[in-house]
């Protein structure tokens, strides 16, 4: 009898310690309790940072690039040189435009002249009025050839100016699509230009929260890849294009940034969050999305009970806003939320 007890006592012993680690692992899991939101309601939008002030720049004139003084990172200033182009083509048509002129106007001088003479000749009636008439045709169709080539050798001095590209404005060379030897087309680019002064953010927001969106005086932009300083920044400008993608549902939204941001490049990541009007968001319910576990179509979170077992869930989630996102259905206020959906897999 009391072997059988000893024996029944090691039993229970056992018991305990193999079960002591499923208990600790459950009391330790990180969770977070489920409430809901009272801060102002946001609709999280991301996008990206693009220069307000930007072009590309194209020749209008072929030819090979004999000058590239610049590269990608440079600042330049207003009127300073990007591009030459060979002129020697031009040149040589301009002088030969020129010649024509010198000869036109020759042309126009004699055929003035010969209109003069013949026109005292009428007056005396030694000529006949066909012959002055046919004299004044040839004076007036020199003259307007002389103006014809007047504006070719005009138009041969523009193309001329042309061959050299100068910077539009003060800004920072983006990007250098050619090298010197290299063959500039009539509207192919060859550099990327744009002023680092103003910034602002481009995001797409769905048509269903155009009519919800509140230009408020100030809208928080995050900037993850900006310096500690402006990884957060205020809009006070919000532009909505009157104009929609028919294939996403989406319009653009333009968010001015603050002025003189040195960390901000084109192109960076941006997430917006944009104040909105929407009573029945009211009482929101969120989650840390990292709480949520994804397989294939389903969506679920680990809840944790009154005796500490997380139990796996099924939700109906919604957009995401943040860190965390909105959950539409599957949980009830006042629940436990385990943060490490892998951690509570693992308690048995």
């Amino acid at each position: 009898m009391i072997k059988q007890y000893q024996w029944f006592l090691v039993f229970v012993m056992g018991f305990v310690n193999i079960a002591l680690p499923s208990v600790a692992g459950a009391a330790s899991l990180a969770t977070v309790t489920v409430k809901q939101s009272n801060s102002a309601l946001t609709f999280t939008a991301e996008g990206v940072v693009e220069a307000v002030k930007s072009s590309v720049i194209a020749p209008q004139v072929s030819g090979s690039i004999t000058a590239l003084p610049v590269k990608a990172g440079d600042y330049v200033k207003t009127g300073q040189l990007l591009v030459r182009i060979d002129t020697r083509m031009a040149a040589q048509q301009a002088m030969s435009n020129q010649a024509q002129v010198a000869a036109a106007q020759a042309q126009l001088n004699a055929a003035r002249k010969e209109y003069e003479r013949k026109h005292r000749l009428y007056e005396k009636q030694y000529i006949s009025q066909a012959a002055l008439e046919r004299a004044e045709s040839d004076y007036k169709t020199a003259e307007a050839q002389t103006k014809a080539q007047l504006a070719q050798t005009g138009m041969s001095s523009v193309q001329t100016g042309l061959h050299t590209i100068n910077a539009p404005y003060s800004g920072v060379i983006a990007e250098v699509m050619t090298e010197v030897g290299g063959m500039a087309m009539p509207g192919q680019p060859i550099l990327a230009l744009y002023d680092p002064s103003g910034f602002r953010v481009r995001v797409n927001v769905p048509q269903s929260q155009l009519a919800n969106l509140k230009a408020g005086p100030s809208i928080n932009i995050q900037v993850p890849a900006a310096n500690e300083g402006e990884r957060s920044v205020i809009s006070t400008n919000l532009t909505v294009l009157p104009t929609a993608d028919s294939v996403s549902n989406m319009s653009m939204v333009r968010l001015t940034l603050p002025q003189n941001l040195a960390s901000v490049r084109p192109g960076m990541f941006a997430r917006a969050m944009l104040p909105v009007n929407d009573v029945k968001g009211k009482g929101q319910i969120f989650v840390p999305v990292k709480s949520v576990i994804k397989r294939s179509e389903l969506m679920a979170v680990y809840v944790v009970d009154k005796q500490g077992r997380p139990q796996l869930r099924q939700v109906r989630l919604g957009r995401k806003q943040g860190e965390n996102i909105e959950v539409f259905a599957g949980l009830q206020l006042g629940e436990l939320v385990a943060l490490d959906p892998i951690a509570a897999a693992n308690v048995k």
